[in-house]
């Protein structure tokens, strides 16, 4: 310690009454002298200069650790994180529990593990709607602080502070049919369309007598011979036949048409180098119509491929399911098979000792009434 830091002490000790005892230690005027008066000795109170004696205190003050005794746990800090009345924004935490202690309320979402959270800004509501449910207690969220949960029922929906209902302009998109420079952005050929006749339009008009109307069904027959009836009925099932089969024909046709007419329709736009070319889209329906195979009359769609798919696994599982219940059946009649021939060896084993018993006591009795008989 420097001497400089010993005049305060010197001073306080000198005015306390000890200007008898620090007198000597006032006039040595060597360093040695002086620090040889100031040593403190063992017996602190006999000492004469525990009165200059200084005293050190840590300059940080030390972080106590947190320490979990075996009766604690880590906190979860459960409980209210906002009261009533008081501002959120969206995502403030409201309320932390464990299970549905609080429901979530108006404007209020709540999370995976029961926390309730603002989802708009607005004042924090704890309130209970019985016409929600009788028990339950809710937290909501209001824009304006006057407000009360729960709103009457019929009562028109609040939205945020400070917007109002407007109107909304309804603008109608013109498409631009000129372009810049004056030239038509999109120009649409018509071709000439020639209906050809084909094989099934030549076959349908070489069959005039097969009229495209629904077959009324075959009257019964009168007759009791069985071959009269098996006639009437290959005649109702060529009847059908022949009106399905045309109208197959002419639906195959008028597609046929519509495509020629739509390769005969070309659409060629203006492109930036000032020239018409078809898009990528219209040049691939060309082609023919989206999921169709041509040549063939099946369509080949992505869709209708996973139908399929789904409706064979769906019968495939519908076969298993059946064939899984038919085996628990089974296993129940087994099982009520096996218990009541259980009951009836029980049964007939019980009568077994019976019987035994019976005849153990009638032998017995004669062998009692022999010995009375001999004595």
């Amino acid at each position: 310690m420097h001497l400089i830091q010993l005049r305060r002490p010197l001073q306080r000790a000198a005015a306390a009454g000890g200007s008898a005892q620090l007198a000597p230690l006032v006039r040595t005027t060597g360093l040695v002298d002086r620090f040889a008066q100031l040593r403190i000795g063992n017996d602190v109170a006999s000492s004469p200069n525990t009165a200059v004696e200084g005293r050190r205190y840590a300059h940080v003050k030390a972080q106590g650790a947190y320490r979990l005794t075996n009766k604690k746990t880590i906190p979860k800090k459960m409980g209210a994180k906002k009261t009533g009345d008081q501002y959120v924004i969206p995502g403030n935490i409201i309320y932390k529990q464990r299970g549905t202690i609080w429901h979530p309320g108006e404007n209020t979402i709540i999370g995976r593990d029961h926390t309730i959270h603002a989802a708009v800004a607005g004042y924090v509501k704890y309130y209970r709607d019985p016409q929600r449910h009788p028990k339950r207690q809710y937290i909501g969220v209001v824009f304006s602080k006057e407000d009360t949960l729960p709103y009457p029922v019929g009562a028109p929906r609040k939205r945020k502070v400070g917007l109002v209902a407007a109107p909304r302009k309804e603008v109608e998109e013109v498409e631009d049919v000129m372009g810049p420079s004056g030239i038509p952005l999109v120009v649409t050929r018509h071709g000439q369309v020639e209906v050809s006749e084909t094989a099934d339009t030549i076959s349908a008009k070489a069959t005039p007598s097969v009229k495209v109307t629904q077959p009324a069904p075959a009257a019964r027959s009168t007759f009791t011979d069985g071959n009269s009836v098996i006639a009437a009925l290959f005649d109702e099932k060529r009847r059908a036949r022949a009106f399905y089969e045309t109208k197959k024909r002419e639906l195959r046709a008028q597609r046929e048409q519509e495509l020629r007419e739509r390769q005969a329709t070309r659409v060629f736009r203006l492109q930036e180098n000032y020239s018409y070319r078809e898009t990528n889209w219209e040049i691939g329906r060309l082609v023919g119509d989206v999921g169709a195979v041509q040549g063939t009359e099946k369509t080949a769609s992505r869709k209708r491929k996973f139908r399929n798919r789904r409706r064979k696994a769906n019968s495939q599982y519908a076969a298993i399911k059946q064939r899984a219940l038919e085996k628990v059946e089974r296993r129940k009649e087994y099982r009520k098979f096996v218990i009541a021939k259980r009951l009836e060896r029980a049964e007939a084993a019980a009568k077994h000792r019976a019987n035994l018993a019976a005849a153990a006591a009638a032998k017995a009795a004669a062998k009692g009434k022999d010995k009375k008989v001999e004595a």
